[in-house]
């Protein structure tokens, strides 16, 4: 922390490549209720529940980059984005009748789901005389070396000069699906710090499979330089200028797709 206001005076910024945001290349996030007088009705059917930044998950809220925040906001648009939301969450808590009870067993359930990974590496640290080279776990760091390799070279990365294609995807899901069974049962931590770590990698690798499989259904390029499909190398504005919805359905352990019309609520031109 820099104690630094952003109202106050200006941020410090580093460039980077974004590669996945949503102010930038990806136009990615959650798909969330817009403010009442501005969201078109189009889209309301989406949100049965409606409270601005709130996602088609009830109670779930979603902000800036993670909504698919407009482009070059940056520092402001954080702080701005955060309040907005914030104060749309608490009007929802605050309106919650009854208020919902607790499981005490599911949270017992998730309190030993959590800490598995603490578990497993007291089980077996012992077994090893390095503890970066076990065939019982490996460390976070070590899942988020082989997760930026996989996304690098096959979904669009750097040093493959930004590009991709079907194939490359497809591999990309398979190398994806492989790391996430390692982690469910080869993830250790030794502390606190590294436990928050291996939950970190996990929700990464769930976002780097929903951003292949997006990128897999799109089939244009929508951002020349900094992304293409080598397949599909051109802007396809006639089939695809259109929002494109993902849904993960944990019971079927299936992916669903659509496509949504783009209405722009003020004058487009091209």
């Amino acid at each position: 922390c820099q104690n630094i206001d952003p109202q106050e005076r200006p941020s410090e910024a580093s460039l980077a490549e974004p590669y996945i945001m949503g102010s930038h290349s990806g136009e990615a996030g959650f798909w969330v209720c817009g403010p009442e007088d501005l969201m078109p009705e189009e889209y309301k059917k989406y949100f049965p529940v409606q409270y601005n930044r709130m996602t088609t998950v009830k109670g779930l809220f979603a902000v800036g980059d993670c909504a698919g925040a407009n482009p070059h906001k940056f520092s402001s648009g954080s702080f701005t984005e955060g309040r907005i939301a914030a104060k749309a969450a608490v009007r929802y808590i605050v309106e919650q009748k009854p208020t919902p009870e607790v499981d005490d067993a599911k949270v017992e359930e998730l309190k030993k789901k959590c800490f598995a990974p603490m578990e497993r590496y007291i089980e077996n640290k012992d077994k090893t005389t390095d503890e970066n080279v076990s065939p019982f776990f490996f460390f976070p760091w070590q899942g988020l070396v082989r997760l930026q390799k996989i996304m690098d070279e096959y979904a669009a990365g750097a040093s493959m000069l930004y590009q991709t294609n079907k194939v490359m995807l497809e591999r990309a899901l398979e190398l994806l699906q492989f790391l996430k069974e390692d982690w469910e049962n080869y993830i250790a931590a030794r502390d606190l710090h590294e436990l928050m770590r291996a939950w970190e990698l996990w929700h990464r690798i769930w976002t780097a499979e929903a951003h292949v499989r997006f990128m897999l259904f799109r089939e244009e390029t929508r951002f020349p330089g900094y992304y293409y499909r080598t397949d599909h190398p051109q802007l396809d504005d006639e089939n695809w200028h259109v929002f494109t919805l993902g849904r993960y359905d944990p019971e079927k352990n299936e992916w669903s797709f659509e496509k949504v019309p783009v209405l722009h609520i003020v004058e487009y031109t091209l």
